[in-house]
C-alpha cells in the first residue's frame, strides 16, 4: 500500500483497545480549556515585561517558559510579613539580569499572597547575580 493509499482518518470503532483514551466530558474540556487560556494570556503578558532590545517576544516566552519549571525555595517570615521565592539561577548571565528585571516590576506591585497577610518577593539565589 503506497503513501497516497494510506487512510487518513480512522474512526474510534478501528482503534485497539489499547489505543483508545477517555474523552473529557464537555464541562471538564471547557475548564481545561479556559485554564489554558489564562495561562497563555498571564504569559503574554510577563513576556511583554521581558522584552528589550536584545529579547525579542519568542526568546522573552522561553525565557518564562524555563523559569516556570526552574527550582524555587519559598521561604515565609511571618515577623517581616513576607513570602520570599528564591529562585535558583539560570546558566546564562543575561538570562538572569531579565529575570532580575521582570522581579524587580512584580515586586513593586507589593502583592500578597492569596489568603494570607504575607508579601510576595521574588529574587534570584545570590549565586545567580552573575
Amino acid at each position: 500500500m503506497s503513501l497516497s493509499q494510506t487512510p487518513k482518518h480512522i474512526t474510534w470503532q478501528e482503534l485497539r483497545d489499547e489505543d483508545k483514551f477517555e474523552q473529557l466530558l464537555p464541562g471538564k474540556k471547557r475548564l481545561i480549556d479556559t485554564v489554558n487560556m489564562i495561562a497563555y494570556r498571564a504569559e503574554t503578558a510577563m513576556a511583554a515585561l521581558l522584552t528589550s532590545p536584545t529579547i525579542d517576544f519568542p526568546m522573552a516566552r522561553q525565557l518564562l517558559q524555563t523559569l516556570f519549571v526552574t527550582e524555587a525555595d519559598i521561604l515565609p517570615d511571618e515577623v517581616k510579613k513576607q513570602l520570599r521565592i528564591r529562585v535558583h539561577s539560570t546558566s546564562r548571565p543575561a538570562s538572569n539580569k531579565a529575570i532580575e528585571k521582570l522581579f524587580e516590576q512584580l515586586n513593586q506591585t507589593e502583592l500578597n499572597y492569596p489568603g494570607t497577610d504575607l508579601r510576595l518577593i521574588y529574587e534570584l539565589t545570590s549565586s545567580a547575580k552573575n
